[in-house]
């Protein structure tokens, strides 16, 4: 095959991405019906921007006041009320476990499988709640409140669930816990 400049212009025809079929958000016009986001933006302005480390010295002490600000209850909203909340663990039991003291569960709470959540939000309303869910943390973010909550023990998002008690305006957040001797334990 011999390498022409057509056969070139072929190749690099071939090998070039294909444009998308496919019309992005950015591609389309705007016009007066535009849907945007209008809850809070007025506060992206005042915003700390974040400033990325260049030696691994800088990446630490970010890292280490990262982890102090996390600690204070309402971290970066200074706007919006941090609410009452509440933390419990919840054991499973069964007759054996408390009637014929068989099973491997102790009263304390290592033998744990759950930790419940329970945060106060009067004057709000469940369509208002935004949640987000990490291993880690818990971060409800709404209207009137604003709450970011490192946890005591690592979680597993995906089989915790939340529920809203509209009776005393609270959410209730079940968060499994993921701990590395459950087998031991249960």
């Amino acid at each position: 095959m011999e390498f022409t400049t057509s056969n070139i212009e072929k190749l690099v025809d071939l090998l070039r991405a294909p444009e998308p079929d496919v019309l992005q958000g950015d591609d389309f016009p705007s016009t007066k019906y535009d849907i945007t986001v209008t809850r809070e933006n007025n506060n992206s302005r005042d915003l700390p921007t974040m400033k990325t480390p260049k030696t691994i010295e800088e990446y630490e002490s970010l890292e280490a006041e990262e982890a102090e600000n996390m600690g204070k209850v309402g971290f970066g909203e200074r706007d919006r009320k941090t609410p009452v909340y509440t933390m419990n663990y919840l054991q499973s039991v069964s007759a054996e476990d408390v009637f014929l003291q068989m099973g491997p569960k102790t009263p304390s709470s290592a033998s744990c499988e759950n930790l419940v959540v329970r945060v106060k939000m009067p004057e709000d309303k469940k369509e208002n709640v935004d949640l987000d869910v990490d291993t880690s943390s818990v971060t409800i973010n709404s209207s009137r409140y604003y709450l970011k909550l490192p946890l005591p023990h690592e979680i597993n998002p995906d089989t915790s669930k939340a529920t809203w008690d509209s009776t005393e305006e609270t959410l209730v957040l079940t968060l499994k816990l993921q701990r590395e001797f459950d087998f031991v334990n249960f």
